[in-house]
């Protein structure tokens, strides 16, 4: 519940995507930063108006209500064979 109070919806503020209450800071950004294992500290001096306590829930927040609409594409390291399928064309490619 706690995580659900402090994100604002309102289409005046970044168009509508989810910040931080109080802040032009959104959610998505904090909370995949805090995942990817960034130190506290460095998330804090990036957004200054954001407490630890708000990077945590923002984490929670995302977990419990998922982004809407289709995946971002995957950035595969080089070298990994990635399969292509197109109709009935079956290709491979080398990413990198």
């Amino acid at each position: 519940m706690a995580a659900e109070q402090m994100v604002v919806e309102d289409p005046e503020i970044l168009s509508g995507t989810p910040v931080i209450r109080g802040t032009r800071v959104p959610v998505q950004i904090v909370a995949a930063l805090f995942d990817a294992g960034t130190p506290m500290e460095r998330i804090l001096k990036s957004y200054p108006s954001v407490t630890e306590s708000q990077v945590e829930l923002a984490s929670i927040y995302v977990k419990a209500v998922p982004q809407r609409g289709r995946p971002k594409r995957r950035e595969y390291p080089a070298g990994t064979k990635v399969l292509n399928v197109k109709r009935r064309n079956l290709k491979a490619r080398v990413a990198g």
